[in-house]
């Protein structure tokens, strides 16, 4: 249980985790630091400490396919057109090589899968809300000490203080060498470790809509077929167990994508309307041959 609430790429618990389009998961800040210019990719190496990921042979980084999720505008997300109409996901729009304005690739320290993106790199990514859930209560369960994001060695020192602003949990030497008090930075708001992680948790949570039918739980999905958002408890009834559901930032970003389609349609279609109306002022200003002979 515990292997599986560990970044692969820091080995330390899930802090802030992101959902990649392959399914597996990053703490953000490590998929920040994962991240490179598309145009000079290179494979992660691997933390030696902490448990193991999913390995994968030289053959299988030959054949794997790269999946662009380059944002359109600014939603981080691609849709195919060949996808299902009325899903987010439907079939991945696969690219052998990154688009012409791919500005980051990042490539999964778990099956090596390579992503593309624009210039907000991985903050595109979903933010996995649930997983942090489990990871805050297993910690509690356990009372295990949060550790340092930002520590090269392994293990991690314990972390003293996390940032508001930032959510990365830092040590006493990495906060002096990674977050001092000055020029911007001086403005961030430093929490107690601990007290902090509840105290984000409970912003989170208030800043989430809350189910009716279970007011306990958050609306993280979006079921297609009611046209309804759900939580994770909806999702085991069985009205929704064959019914097409999403995440709901995910669905969120999709439409934000057709609302600017439309839009940008819209906007060409101005320049013709505008060469019409003027043709017809013209038309206005001078009279018809007819009309000069009465």
């Amino acid at each position: 249980m515990e292997d599986e609430l560990r970044c692969p790429s820091c080995k330390q618990f899930f802090n802030n985790p992101v959902l990649l389009p392959c399914y597996h998961s990053l703490c953000l800040n490590c998929a920040i630091l994962l991240q490179q210019p598309a145009h000079h990719h290179t494979e992660p190496v691997e933390n030696s400490g902490g448990s193991t990921s999913t390995s994968s042979t030289a053959s299988d980084h030959q054949d794997v396919d790269k999946l662009s999720i380059l944002s359109e505008t600014d939603s981080g997300v691609v849709c195919s057109s060949s996808s299902r109409p009325n899903s987010y996901v439907g079939t991945p729009n696969f690219h052998s090589s990154p688009l012409a304005n791919s500005m980051f690739s990042l490539c999964c320290t778990a099956c090596r899968k390579t992503f593309y993106f624009d210039e907000h790199g991985a903050n595109n990514l979903i933010k996995y809300r649930l997983l942090q859930n489990i990871v805050d209560k297993y910690g509690e369960s356990k009372n295990i000490v949060l550790k340092c994001q930002l520590c090269e060695q392994v293990p991690a020192d314990d972390a003293t203080v996390i940032c508001e602003q930032c959510e990365i949990l830092y040590c006493e030497k990495c906060r002096e060498n990674c977050h001092p008090a000055r020029g911007p930075l001086a403005k961030h708001n430093l929490l107690n470790a601990t007290a902090g992680k509840t105290a984000l948790r409970n912003k989170h949570k208030s800043k989430e809509m809350c189910c009716d039918e279970h007011p306990s739980e958050t609306l993280t999905f979006f079921c297609q077929v009611c046209r309804l958002p759900v939580c994770n408890r909806c999702m085991l009834e069985n009205r929704h167990v064959q019914h097409d559901v999403q995440p709901i930032s995910a669905v969120c970003k999709a439409q934000k994508v057709r609302q600017v389609k439309f839009v940008l349609w819209g906007v060409g279609l101005i320049p013709n309307q505008l060469f019409h109306c003027s043709e017809t002022q013209n038309n206005l200003k001078c009279p018809s041959p007819c009309a000069l002979q009465k």
